[in-house]
């Protein structure tokens, strides 16, 4: 089978990414052919379909310019590219491809990509990584709340809350860009859409999808090439830092665990007010008990959190089906969650880690002491999250979850 693996980055930027990379080197690994299509970017990894990639735009420069004629340009493609049409019919030419795989793809490769493989009568298959389906900022939060005010329709309502970075303008262009995918009704042109997690499809279906044509396909991780050490000391987590994560509970709790070391090993837009959080706390790196690593290279940050006792996932949206708790998984480690969205599939509360409220620092710093105080009990949880993870969420059980959606819709 010929796959073509649409995603706008190439290179390992997000959980997008790394799926589609990953999926990419099972189906090569069962003899299958793989295809990308992306837009162009300097980060990307070599691909010897590169030279039909959609020209790179970034929105957030575009609409920050204060030019009224490129703020429109911008926001017309990310309604629909008839560039990267063009590029994506001639990629189809040149490979012909027996099945789309769609990850994320709004936006800046648009839905011209999904009409041109309809129009030749090719199957075409979406992962839905996050929520854009049903919620024009794609995380359903609005100023660090849970916000379901679109509930899949309603879209004018982002540029009311104003749910991207509090901008008018952002908010306005998103909530229009949804309202035309939903006029159009683009997503009736994929066959089956895929999610992560089973809370994901139940906001989809709740929202209006049909139940019949939203599969569950989790995430998976190839553990072979993690090794699992089972205890350790300290607490980390690692991953963007951004508001949706929750991170100031984490901060906070370092204060009221004053003899645990606490590693914040990632970057993004929330590390300066952090840091600065923690300055004020009294707990900065090299005078308390929190550390800012900022970006750490994978193999580097793998031997990191091999040597702590748990990885912190404290979030307060709802998290689809993170591979950073599949990578504390396979590392051996146990997860403390918020028990908030797809974050309670993966951890078993009591057996592969501990779950608390969401934004509850008291529900946070109650389970990080009850794990740094009985390391042996950690480590059980560690041993009991590798088995987890090498049971349900390995290669060979993605890939007969993904050839069940794939060879039908290639017969029919």
């Amino acid at each position: 089978m010929r796959v073509c693996l649409v995603n706008t980055f190439h290179y390992r930027r997000g959980g997008d990414c790394t799926y589609t990379f990953d999926l990419a080197d099972l189906l090569r690994s069962k003899g299958h052919e793989v295809v990308h299509f992306a837009m162009k970017h300097d980060r990307n990894v070599a691909s010897e379909y590169s030279d039909l990639f959609a020209e790179h735009i970034d929105f957030g420069e575009a609409f920050r310019s204060g030019n009224p004629l490129r703020s429109m340009q911008a926001f017309a493609r990310s309604l629909y590219s008839g560039e990267a049409r063009r590029k994506f019919a001639r990629l189809l030419d040149r490979t012909r491809p027996d099945i789309i795989h769609l990850q994320n793809f709004r936006r800046h490769l648009t839905f011209s990509v999904v009409r041109e493989a309809k129009d030749r009568g090719l199957p075409v298959v979406f992962t839905a990584h996050d929520y854009d389906p049903i919620c024009p900022n794609s995380l359903l939060l609005a100023r660090g709340s849970i916000c379901t005010a679109c509930n899949g329709k309603h879209f004018y309502k982002a540029a009311i809350v104003r749910c991207k970075e509090n901008s008018l303008v952002g908010s306005l262009a998103i909530a229009l860009e949804g309202t035309f995918a939903r006029l159009r009704k683009y997503y009736d042109l994929i066959d089956i859409i895929i999610t992560p997690s089973g809370f994901a499809r139940d906001r989809l279906v709740e929202c209006g999808f049909d139940r019949d044509r939203v599969r569950v396909v989790h995430n998976f991780i190839n553990t072979t090439v993690y090794e699992p050490r089972y205890g350790g000391e300290g607490v980390i987590y690692f991953g963007r830092l951004v508001v949706e994560k929750g991170l100031d509970s984490l901060v906070r709790a370092a204060k009221a665990l004053p003899r645990a070391q606490v590693i914040l090993a990632g970057d993004g837009p929330e590390r300066a007010r952090l840091e600065a959080l923690a300055r004020e706390l009294g707990v900065k790196s090299g005078e308390g008990n929190v550390e800012f690593l900022g970006y750490v290279e994978r193999s580097r940050l793998h031997r990191i959190v091999s040597e702590t006792m748990c990885v912190a996932m404290p979030s307060i949206w709802y998290e689809n089906f993170p591979y950073t708790v599949l990578e504390a998984f396979a590392l051996g480690k146990p997860v403390i969650a918020s028990k908030i969205g797809g974050l309670p599939e993966m951890v078993s509360d009591g057996e592969t880690g501990l779950l608390f409220e969401p934004g509850s620092e008291q529900g946070l710093r109650e389970a990080l002491s009850r794990l740094l105080e009985n390391p042996d009990l950690a480590a059980e949880m560690g041993r009991k999250a590798r088995q987890r993870v090498e049971r349900e969420f390995d290669s060979e059980t993605h890939y007969g979850r993904i050839m069940g959606i794939y060879e039908p819709l290639v017969r029919t």
